[in-house]
């Protein structure tokens, strides 16, 4: 059975620290959604904020004018009718027990740009259209947790090479494809409870995904991956710029840790098996020592063991012994102090200093 990805035209109603749809639209939203057309239920003659942007937002607007106005709020989806023939749209295949994901294009931004804003996992299916939320399973986001959810790097139509939803109020999903959005949405929450919820959804009906994030072939998948693995390494803050450019200016000036430029090439952000990533490789052009560099500031004995770390993980990536000397391990710092320094002496790690 598949899980489903829900198309919401987007909507702020009490929108503030979380998404929105738990209210009627802003005057401005509705005014936004009725002049962009396209089809959508906003711009039918029939939609009640059709009629009061019609008479000058004058007289009452209904408090629920749509599936969307109470979408958190009464934790049911619909999935709608065509607005000419007035015929519903089905789903055709059994969802109950399944997984909901809730994506919008919030304003101003495109077709690629769609965000995930929550999920629930699916308790009952009405009339083949209508889906009831679970009480445990579900989750409104954060407005800055959805706006680290892209649709489309876990999803891929069929047919072209561009996202684009085209038509329709849903689409199914396979389970890795949930699976590596439940997996990325458990780095990105804020909540402790709700990551808990997350990791016992995915060990209780993502068996198979439930300790690895599968890969998935989506259109940004790659940038997803390499996105997730930069957030659980720098936080939620990011890389700060001084560590940036210092690893820049090391990766492009070898000859500060004793390589000679011409024969080795770097790769920043190394990414492992593992989901560790270091910050930089050098790879030999041909044969010869591999090195990983660890980049520090001034606190640099959590450094010194991520430099142990990647210079094993580096070994296991060739299948050479762990203590096989043609992996060597390498901290740059603008400061290393002796406690460091001495511990870089006891495992092996070579250390210099440099502050640009």
């Amino acid at each position: 059975m598949p899980n489903i990805a829900c198309n919401l035209l987007y909507n702020n109603g009490n929108e503030g620290t979380y998404v929105g749809f738990a209210g009627p639209c802003t005057i401005g939203n509705i005014a936004y959604n009725v002049r962009k057309g396209d089809g959508r239920w906003c711009s039918q003659p029939r939609c009640s904020c059709r009629i009061f942007y019609d008479r000058d937002f004058s007289g009452a607007l209904s408090n629920e004018p749509c599936n969307e106005s109470f979408l958190f709020t009464k934790w049911e989806w619909n999935a709608g009718e065509n607005f000419e023939t007035r015929e519903p749209f089905y789903l055709r295949q059994p969802v109950e027990g399944k997984v909901a994901v809730l994506t919008t294009i919030f304003a101003g931004q495109k077709e690629r740009d769609r965000k995930i804003v929550g999920f629930f996992k699916i308790d009952r299916c009405i009339d083949e259209k209508v889906v009831f939320a679970d009480n445990t399973y579900r989750l409104r986001l954060l407005r800055d947790e959805a706006d680290e959810l892209n649709f489309w790097e876990y999803h891929r139509n069929q047919k072209g090479t561009q996202p684009d939803w085209r038509q329709g109020r849903f689409r199914y999903l396979e389970d890795d494809q949930t699976a590596a959005f439940l997996h990325d949405l458990a780095a990105v929450v804020q909540s402790g409870a709700s990551r808990s919820m997350i990791l016992d959804l995915l060990r209780s009906d993502f068996r198979a995904y439930a300790e690895t994030r599968p890969v998935v072939n989506g259109y940004l998948a790659a940038e997803a991956v390499m996105r997730t693995l930069l957030k659980r390494k720098y936080g939620k803050g990011g890389e700060s710029a001084n560590h940036r450019n210092l690893k820049n200016y090391i990766a492009s000036h070898p000859e500060i840790i004793g390589l000679e430029r011409r024969f080795v090439r770097a790769k920043i952000e190394h990414p492992y098996i593992s989901g560790d990533l270091v910050d930089i490789l050098f790879e030999p052009v041909d044969g010869g020592t591999n090195t990983v560099v660890e980049i520090e500031l001034d606190i640099v004995v959590p450094g010194v063991h991520q430099a142990i770390k990647y210079r094993a993980l580096r070994c296991a990536e060739l299948g050479r012994p762990l203590d096989d000397l043609s992996v060597r391990a390498v901290v740059v710092a603008w400061n290393i102090d002796r406690v460091a320094a001495d511990l870089c002496r006891r495992y092996g790690i070579e250390f210099y200093e440099h502050r640009l």
